[in-house]
């Protein structure tokens, strides 16, 4: 049990132990002085004496020195080595070191004394144990393995260096326990070295290491770590087409015990602040902070939101790309013999659509040729009966290749033509069902998880209940298809079924203004728009994604809208400057696991200028919640489970100043001087008497 010390400069303060032995060698006895009237008869006899002086009260002495002593080791905070690992093994020791290098740790000096903790561990390992290095964050890996090198474990020691993932301690005890399998020494030891944050930890997850370890866990975190982080950002764009206008949300978040009062938010696009502002934020809490729109031109922009200061400074940023959405490609097809007013709604709602907009051809069904459909992810049959011969296969072939397609029924979609279209409708489609007796039925979603419906999902963003369907075709969807709306007698109002690689949409009452009046409701235009997007796979242009997604390069290069491919090899610059050859010539070359805070830049090989797209990726937020927990739970997880009577031996080593204030040695130590001077004040009023007596005595 080594004794060490938390402040040993402290120790210097023993050279005032000279005191008490100047005090009882320079304490001289005072002598009674007798007043001559005259000396002028008294003849000076030269006189030369050596005095040598000695301790008489070597228990007051010694009190007195002790008291030094004590106080003294008080103040340099002494602490006891408890734990039960490190040392030396006379059979040899397999020890694996798992160090914590996720984002968290570069907090304040966590990652300093981290290293520092590892450092001593290396030092200790003897000439027949054999150690391993293992750095983790969301996943682990060996940096050095079963050696008794030193210079090889510093190396792998001094190369480490945090990073932008998440906390996940599972990989690593699970690398330790396939480490500790292989070994044939017969002591196990694993010293997990972290600041044990919750967020990375599932109890679910069963890690077990091999009976009869050793798990020794070592915390560098300080008690609790306010935290100040951006944690999302949302932008709504509107403007025409040259230029936009940006309207920029962003939630901050204070995970600290303490309120942050006027903390400055700030936004940057391109490098140039446009806007900020302040906002205060209770403990644990967050806020909303909206930034006053901005001008911006319509091209691809990387943004930042900058919030406050503090020792984790990485997730006070928060970084996204602002870029413009690409109009949403629709083949509008309808008969040839529909009037204008029978039309016009669909129309005016698509025409009318922006951010995305909608990029509509429209055509009668009747002309359809192959070409029309290329490059159209989304074909929409306004009330239309279903097209033979040539035109009825391509649609066909269309949709099992992948393509979808939205069946509005209205009076012209007869049951005849859609009961023999080979498969493309999986469902029954049955005459008009009359609801004018009963002023017409109602909508009821019953899907609001769906894409179509849950923009709808939130109390007062839209109600379809208010809308009247006074005839509606009445259709019998397979057993393979979703109903996602009913009316309120039960029959299907949409339905989504797969065809081969696609989809098809089936809604069973027009858009027409005749047979319901769903389109003179508030909610037919979002509506409108959220069908469409659905139907041609849109999807928002990511904003950012979090680090350590694996990202499929073709969707972000790529345009799925106009069915072109990425180029075969690009050059993908990271945040750090690194550049990275990636060529599609295999799948695995297709995919990219982004593993740091910032911006990537994706570029043609051939052009160091172009940028084919950027990836903005910033931090987990759940990484920015410093909660720890504690280490023991950690530990009991890890060791439940195993044989009885053959345990994983475990030991949580507190950091330094964390041991030291739970020990508190320092109390007793200053208890045991005021002891001690109270002893020595007793004793010396009982020696010394009030005329004055010597501490030491003198020899002639």
């Amino acid at each position: 049990m080594p004794l060490s010390f938390l402040t040993p400069l402290f120790l210097a303060g023993l050279a005032a132990l000279a005191i008490p032995i100047w005090i009882h060698l320079t304490d001289r006895e005072r002598r009674d002085v007798t007043a001559f009237p005259s000396l002028m008869f008294l003849q000076r006899v030269p006189h030369q004496t050596v005095r040598r002086q000695r301790i008489r009260h070597w228990l007051l002495f010694l009190l007195r020195s002790g008291a030094v002593v004590l106080l003294v080791l008080a103040f340099a905070r002494p602490l006891l080595d408890r734990s039960g690992a490190g040392g030396a093994f006379a059979g040899g020791r397999e020890v694996v070191i798992l160090l914590d290098r996720s984002f968290s740790m570069g907090y304040a000096d966590r990652w300093e004394r981290a290293v520092s903790a590892a450092g001593r561990l290396i030092d200790e390992v003897g000439e027949r144990d054999l150690a391993s290095v293992v750095a983790f964050a969301d996943r682990a890996e060996a940096l050095a393995q079963s050696t008794a090198d030193p210079i090889r474990l510093r190396a792998a020691l001094d190369g480490a260096r945090p990073q932008d993932g998440p906390t996940r301690y599972a990989p690593a005890l699970q690398v330790a326990a396939q480490i500790l399998s292989d070994s044939k020494l017969p002591r196990h030891e694993v010293v997990l070295i972290s600041d044990f944050q919750r967020a990375g930890w599932n109890p679910d997850e069963a890690v077990q290491l091999p009976s009869g370890a050793w798990l020794t866990a070592i915390d560098v975190a300080e008690g609790t770590a306010p935290n100040l982080s951006v944690s999302d950002v949302s932008v709504d764009s509107r403007g025409s087409a040259s230029a936009q206008q940006l309207l920029v949300t962003a939630r901050v978040v204070n995970t600290g015990p303490d309120a942050r009062r006027n903390v400055e938010v700030k936004l940057s696009v391109e490098g140039q602040q446009l806007a900020a502002q302040s906002t205060d934020l209770d403990p644990n809490s967050a806020a909303t902070v909206h930034f006053p729109v901005v001008q911006f031109p319509r091209r691809l922009a990387l943004a930042t939101v900058t919030a406050g200061e503090d020792p984790l400074a990485g997730d006070n940023t928060f970084q996204f790309v602002i870029a413009p959405h690409r109009a949403v490609r629709i083949l509008l097809l309808e008969h040839a013999a529909a009037r204008s007013t029978e039309t016009i709604y669909l129309r005016r709602a698509l025409n009318i659509g922006s951010d995305p907009g909608f990029d509509v051809v429209t055509k009668p069904i009747a002309q359809l040729a192959t070409r029309d459909l290329t490059g159209r992810p989304g074909v929409i049959l306004n009330d239309v009966p279903y097209p033979g011969g040539a035109a009825g296969r391509r649609l066909l072939e269309y949709v099992t290749e992948g393509g979808r397609l939205l069946v509005i029924m209205g009076r012209r979609a007869t049951p005849g033509s859609w009961n023999s279209t080979g498969g493309i409708v999986t469902g029954t489609v049955a005459e008009p069902v009359d609801r004018l007796r009963d002023r017409g039925g109602s909508f009821v979603v019953v899907a609001y998880d769906h894409p179509v419906f849950e923009p709808f999902k939130a109390p007062r963003s839209g109600n379809f209940s208010t809308a009247r369907f006074f005839r509606y075709r009445g259709y019998t969807p397979d057993d393979s298809s979703q109903v996602l709306a009913r009316f309120d007698d039960g029959r299907p109002a949409l339905t989504e079924s797969a065809v081969g690689e696609g989809r098809v949409l089936v809604l069973t009452t027009g858009l027409d203004n005749v047979w319901n009046d769903l389109s003179i409701q508030p909610v037919f235009l979002p509506f409108v728009h959220q069908v469409a997007r659905h139907v041609s796979g849109y999807g928002a242009p990511r904003m950012w994604v979090t680090a350590g997604q694996v990202l499929d390069l073709r969707d972000q290069i790529g345009d799925p809208a106009t069915g072109s491919e990425p180029p075969r090899e690009v050059v993908i610059e990271t945040p750090s400057g690194d550049r990275i050859l990636r060529e599609f010539t295999d799948e695995e070359g297709q995919y990219l696991q982004v593993r740091e805070r910032g911006f990537y830049r994706i570029r043609p090989v051939d052009d160091r200028t172009a940028v084919l797209t950027t990836i903005a990726v910033n931090m987990d937020p759940a990484e920015s919640d410093l909660t720890a927990m504690d280490p023991d739970e950690l530990v009991g997880a890890v060791s439940a489970g195993t044989a009885e009577g053959d345990e994983v031996q475990a030991a949580v080593v507190l950091a330094p100043d964390e041991r030291e204030r739970r020990q508190g040695l320092w109390w007793y130590l200053v208890v045991a001087t005021l002891l001690i001077l109270v002893t020595e004040s007793i004793l010396s009023n009982r020696v010394r008497p009030l005329r004055g007596r010597p501490l030491t005595s003198e020899r002639p």
